[in-house]
């Protein structure tokens, strides 16, 4: 798999595990849970990390894909861990990531096993 591929792939990965914390949970249930939070903040960092390393070219390709907020949002989590607002958290799981799927998906070939 292209180098590209496998990066998407991975920020896809991270994407439907944000989903899976939060699908059917409030936000109260999500302020309140510890761990959820964590797991979220985790693969919202790991999104960032490999939207991080896609190449620029493809970036450009797909410029509907909201790289820079991508990118500066796993900053945020990574290295202003002390700033993190659960509202923001919340909102991204709920919203942005949900419509991450929907863009990457279509980019990733399918596997032929």
């Amino acid at each position: 798999m292209p180098r590209d591929e496998g990066y998407l792939l991975s920020m896809l990965i991270a994407a439907r595990r944000v989903m899976r914390s939060v699908t059917g949970v409030t936000y109260d249930q999500f302020r309140e849970n510890l761990e959820k939070q964590d797991s979220v903040i985790l693969q919202i960092g790991n999104i960032g990390e490999a939207a991080n390393h896609v190449s620029k070219e493809f970036r450009d390709k797909h410029p509907n894909i909201q790289w820079k907020d991508i990118i500066n949002m796993r900053h945020r989590m990574v290295h202003g861990y002390d700033l993190i607002k659960l509202e923001e958290v919340w909102k991204a799981a709920n919203l942005s990531v949900s419509e991450l799927i929907k863009l990457i998906e279509p980019l990733i070939p399918p596997d032929e096993g």
